[in-house]
């Protein structure tokens, strides 16, 4: 059998072969066969394990088949493998795929010449890193940030997790300070929007760190922390002491601050310097100044003028919500005048030293005791044509000048002293009688009393308020000799309450109490005395305190509290109290009263004050007439040569048919001294 397989395949004769033989042949001439169609050869990719849909940081493999040009699988053929964008998507030589940065690649495989592809997306991955968008700036203490930050959740490949909700807080960082506003924000599309926070602290360099859970934390790039406004004011320099009406030789330096201690650099702003405190009129001078471009003001030439003693010292500016506040002691100032400490005595004797010699001490404007020294103080005499001796002397210390020997001479009568410096305003002293030279023998010791039977009671009280009373005198020489008073004068310490005669007969003029002196002429230090009492009617009725004297020289002592009628008429109840100067819990007081003693049956007493004060009422049903003694306090001495006085309130008295006689009553307030 013969086959003709077309021109091409025989083109010179035909030969008779097998029928096997022939369709080889055909085979190899004409390349081709019905059952293995001749194609091109094709590379396919298939995921293995995950999918095209990738999360940042997961991994798909893939795996690549190659087919021959009789789609025929090519055993074991060798890939190579690439990514269209690495930054994307990797893919190993195995055909392993990595998700990296959100997006859309290919992946192609390639051998033989021939390629594949497979796309590939990826999604961002888990949060796993905070990121600030926006840095915090723009920062004065205490005030929003004018820059909020904005934290993003990213994952590992800084790819933004937009759905991502976490909560993101924040908190300082390095440089420290106080932290205000939302504190916590929850994250929307991936990103945490802070919008009120505020920082206050010291001024300087900062940052906030950001953290949410499981979520690495991240802080944020250094920022200025910058003073925040004016709220205060603050005391940078200064002095605690000023003389009165002089101007300070250290200035007063005060600065604007905020409200955490920062300088706050401001100019212009007016600070206002006061005076709070302290008894009479104070005046101050060069009080208002402007602050610097440092926020700084100094009050170079201040002045404060007033009473001395402590003084507090304001500055304030308007809206500064804070002064500063400084105590500082003024003292006394220049001097511009003079004034007696010790005036010149009721009497002096031609030829011999005045006694008690005056005392001239300096003051300042504004009556302040100056206590310049060596300053040059000048007596004169006043009326007369009297030579003076020993009329120069100097201040000491204290601003005083002593004129212990001053000495006038020439006629007897009445003069004045008029003591004098240079530029300073003289003053001139009362006037006194100059009498010739006293002759008589000087006493030693002096004794005044009630009655010469009891010389231990030194307390008078005059029968009504014009009574007189004469004393009991005794002068003694140094061997304690009797003498003759005449050496001796009278003076009373307050001749508004009672006047004293030359011969000791004492006069009441006003409802009150005084000490009426005897002295030695020649020696003031020579000198005792009696306190007087003067009531307040003759008849009316009194609270009063009787001791036996008002000097007491014993370690313990007691005092009688007692209501007197004076006028024959009863007494039936009384509501009063006692007070006195210390307790145990004050032992510089100069007594403390240990016990109370009820002297009469109704008689209550109730503290009122820690042991300082008692309220004592007393009521009877048998009213009763004359001296009622209802209390007796036991007191013992803490301190000597001190006093002080014996406070009685009477709050009611009635009579005994129940008249209240409060108004008319006189309440005698006694005086202890502890010599």
């Amino acid at each position: 059998m013969h086959f003709l397989i077309g021109r091409s395949c025989f083109t010179r004769r035909c030969v008779r072969t097998p029928q096997f033989a022939l369709t080889a042949l055909i085979l190899l001439s004409c390349k081709g066969d019905p059952a293995a169609p001749d194609v091109s050869p094709v590379v396919t990719i298939a995921a293995i394990t995950g999918t095209a849909a990738l999360m940042s940081g997961s991994t798909v493999q893939l795996a690549a088949k190659l087919t021959d040009k009789r789609a025929k699988d090519v055993v074991n053929p060798v890939f190579v493998w690439t990514s269209a964008n690495a930054s994307i998507a990797t893919v190993t030589a195995a055909g392993l795929v990595r998700g990296a940065v959100a997006g859309t690649t290919t992946i192609s495989a390639t051998a033989e010449g021939t390629s594949g592809s497979f796309a590939v997306s990826v999604s961002p991955g888990v949060p796993t890193k905070l990121v600030l968008a926006t840095q915090p700036s723009g920062a004065a203490s205490g005030v929003r940030l004018s820059n909020q930050p904005a934290v993003e959740l990213r994952d590992a490949a800084d790819n933004l997790v937009s759905t991502a909700n976490a909560a993101v807080s924040v908190a300082t960082g390095s440089g420290g300070g106080s932290l205000s506003g939302t504190p916590t924000i929850q994250a929307t599309q991936g990103v945490a929007r802070f919008t009120d926070l505020a920082l206050a602290g010291l001024a300087g360099q900062k940052t906030l760190q950001f953290s949410a859970t499981g979520i690495a934390a991240v802080e944020s790039a250094p920022f200025a922390l910058q003073p925040g406004p004016a709220s205060a004011i603050a005391l940078v320099a200064s002095t605690t002491s000023l003389r009165s009406g002089v101007a300070t030789t250290t200035p007063f330096v005060v600065a604007l601050r905020d409200a955490q201690g920062n300088d706050a650099a401001l100019a212009g702003r007016r600070i206002v310097a006061s005076v709070i405190g302290g008894t009479g009129t104070t005046t101050i001078a060069g009080a208002s100044t402007i602050t610097d471009a440092q926020g700084r003001a100094s009050f170079a030439s201040l002045a404060v003028a007033g009473f001395t003693g402590a003084r507090q010292l304001q500055f304030r500016a308007d809206s500064i919500a804070t002064p500063a506040l400084l105590t500082i002691s003024l003292s006394a100032g220049r001097p511009t005048g003079l004034t007696f400490e010790r005036d010149a005595p009721d009497v002096g004797e031609v030829g011999v030293a005045l006694a008690p010699g005056p005392i001239v001490r300096l003051i300042d404007s504004v009556g302040n005791n100056a206590s310049d020294a060596r300053v040059i103080i000048r007596a004169a005499v006043v009326g007369g044509t009297n030579s003076i001796t020993n009329d120069s002397v100097a201040t000491d210390s204290l601003g005083r000048a002593t004129f212990a020997a001053l000495v006038i001479g020439g006629t007897v009568g009445t003069r004045s002293l008029r003591f004098a410096s240079t530029g300073l305003a003289a003053v001139s002293s009362r006037t006194f009688a100059l009498t010739p030279p006293d002759t008589s023998t000087p006493p030693t010791f002096i004794t005044t009393a009630l009655s010469g039977a009891d010389t231990a009671r030194r307390v008078i009280i005059l029968g009504s308020p014009t009574a007189t009373f004469v004393p009991f005198l005794s002068a003694r020489d140094a061997q304690q000799l009797p003498i003759s008073t005449a050496g001796v004068r009278w003076t009373s310490r307050d001749p508004s309450r009672a006047t004293v005669a030359s011969d000791g007969r004492i006069t009441g003029m006003r409802v009150g109490r005084t000490f009426v002196v005897a002295q030695a002429n020649r020696n003031p230090a020579v000198a005792d005395s009696v306190l007087v009492f003067v009531p307040g009617s003759a008849t009316g009725p009194m609270l009063r305190a009787t001791l036996p004297s008002y000097r007491i020289a014993t370690d313990t002592f007691s005092i009688i509290i007692q209501v007197e009628s004076r006028d024959g008429r009863t007494l039936s109840a009384a509501d009063f109290e006692v007070a006195w100067p210390g307790s145990n819990s004050f032992p510089y007081s100069p007594f403390t009263v240990t016990s109370m003693v009820a002297l009469r049956p109704g008689v209550v007493t109730g503290s009122v004050e820690r042991q300082e004060n008692v309220r004592v009422t007393w009521a009877t049903t048998t009213p009763v007439a004359g001296e009622v003694p209802l209390l007796r306090l036991i007191c013992r001495v803490n301190q000597r040569n001190v006093g002080n006085q014996l406070i009685l309130t009477l709050n009611q008295l009635l009579a005994g048919d129940l008249t209240d006689l409060t108004a008319t009553a006189t309440v005698l307030n006694p005086i202890v001294i502890v010599p």
